[in-house]
């Protein structure tokens, strides 16, 4: 969290056209279209708006820090009747402010109930740090206060390496996030030291890989136009060169799974698709480290957060 934004990240949104010309009409098993906001929060979006009015069939799900737009804009957008919104709020008053850095917590909180108030349905997510581990009662009673359907406490996976989390401003630093006092990390779980990488650790007793994302008929369209089987492998673009090169070995092109270039269906009938991304599951010619973190069945964040073991980002 340096405070600034890196240079070699892709700041495009997503083209309108894009999104338009998926086959939306043939995709009957198509139920839920979620805007999860992997490299930015969807309200950034100059078209979010005539974007969703393109899914009027299927439940549309927005995760968002909400700190953007006006109260007339959220009242409107509470009249649509396919659509939930989960409202990231990360404690109350200045603990909010302390990890979603340049928000404010009283818009957020007005904005939110101008929502709900004109009919709209939503739910609180609330990431637990040492900062704001206090407050949690205080924000379920404020959630059924102002009238959120759910609220739900998860864990940051920030702390993969250090209990801390560096913040800085402009790359001035400022303070400490701590993880929650709470919070068992994939690393404590492991037994891997502070300060290192739980690889070691995590490929030694990992087992088949069993992607979620596919059992859950999930698919992941990134802001470039680019299609992967999940969020995490499309978040490799913000990712580690290794990460980047291994994933690279993979896809070969990453053309062959780029929209501009393909339409979905040949996307998908394609041989990342259908052989090199299930070949790489089961380590032909290896398994990408990003599948071994998550999905693999031994060691993985989904294994252990399955058995309650461990809380990650998935609780979203």
């Amino acid at each position: 969290m340096q405070g600034y934004v890196r240079n070699d990240l892709n700041l495009k949104h997503l083209e309108f056209d894009i999104i338009r010309n998926l086959p939306i009409g043939e995709m009957k098993a198509l139920k839920t279209i979620s805007f999860c906001g992997n490299f930015g929060d969807p309200l950034m979006h100059p078209r979010l708006v005539e974007i969703i009015d393109l899914f009027p069939e299927q439940n549309i799900l927005i995760h968002t820090n909400a700190s953007l737009r006006n109260i007339k804009w959220w009242s409107k957008l509470g009249k649509k009747k396919n659509l939930k919104v989960t409202f990231c709020i990360d404690g109350l008053g200045k603990e909010h402010e302390m990890y979603r850095r340049n928000t404010s917590y009283t818009k957020i909180i007005n904005n939110a109930k101008a929502y709900i108030q004109s009919g709209g349905k939503a739910n609180w997510q609330f990431i637990v740090f040492k900062h704001n581990e206090h407050q949690i009662q205080e924000a379920k009673k404020l959630s059924e206060d102002i009238g959120f359907e759910k609220i739900f406490f998860m864990y940051s996976d920030r702390f993969d390496t250090e209990d801390t989390w560096k913040v800085y401003d402009e790359g001035k630093y400022l303070y400490d996030l701590k993880k929650s006092s709470h919070q068992t990390t994939l690393r404590d779980t492991l037994g891997a030291e502070i300060g290192e990488k739980y690889w070691k650790k995590l490929y030694k007793g990992k087992k088949e890989i069993s992607c979620i994302w596919q059992q859950e008929r999930k698919l992941y369209i990134h802001s470039d136009g680019t299609v992967y089987p999940c969020c995490m492998l499309g978040n490799i673009q913000a990712g580690q060169n290794i990460e980047k090169l291994l994933l690279k070995k993979i896809v070969k092109d990453y053309q062959n799974i780029d929209l501009h270039h393909h339409n979905l269906q040949d996307i998908l009938k394609s041989d990342v698709f259908m052989k090199a991304l299930p070949s790489s599951f089961s380590g032909d010619p290896f398994s990408h480290p990003v599948c071994i973190e998550y999905c693999n069945k031994g060691t993985g964040k989904y294994a252990f957060a399955e058995l309650g073991n461990v809380h990650t980002d998935r609780q979203a």
